[in-house]
């Protein structure tokens, strides 16, 4: 469901997956301080997750209709982590060839992240999956209903503090 500018407040699920407070502002959905979200705070409303995997399947379909040889992620931040900060958008598109250690180096690389920082991506919130897979591989195992492959990433701490 898209939202035009009526100003009007609105409840949503912001990328932290909290219950936010939010306003439709020149066609973009901000929160009250005026701080934009992504992921899934852009189109569905609360309490209405059918039509939110109905938006996302459509939105997959049409991302693999138009880039069949790319892959459609969805990546946020472990729920407790601390140390990491929040990516700068939640959705990538990827070629399907590159393995999951040359996306985590990209993913490393947006996050900014020192020698002394270890990055580790769970697949749908709970697996490892080998690094020296591909994309596609990966993809086909454990996309979501949707049609989205959700990664979380968290870190540690390793090597003590620089």
């Amino acid at each position: 469901m898209y939202l035009s500018d009526s100003g009007e407040l609105f409840a949503y699920k912001c990328e932290n997956n909290n219950n936010c407070p939010f306003k439709v502002m020149n066609g973009k959905i901000t929160d009250v301080n005026f701080n934009s979200h992504r992921c899934g705070a852009k189109k569905t409303e609360m309490g209405d997750s059918e039509s939110s995997g109905e938006v996302r399947s459509e939105e997959v379909l049409a991302l693999r209709i138009k880039f069949p040889t790319k892959v459609p992620i969805i990546i946020k931040r472990y729920a407790k982590e601390a140390a990491l900060p929040h990516l700068d958008k939640c959705k990538f598109l990827v070629p399907q060839e590159i393995t999951v250690s040359q996306f985590q180096t990209i993913i490393r690389n947006r996050l900014q992240l020192g020698p002394n920082h270890a990055l580790y991506l769970l697949v749908n919130n709970r697996s490892m999956v080998s690094l020296s897979l591909t994309l596609a591989e990966v993809y086909s195992e454990h996309a979501g209903a949707d049609g989205f492959l959700y990664i979380t990433y968290a870190s540690q701490e390793v090597f003590g503090r620089a």
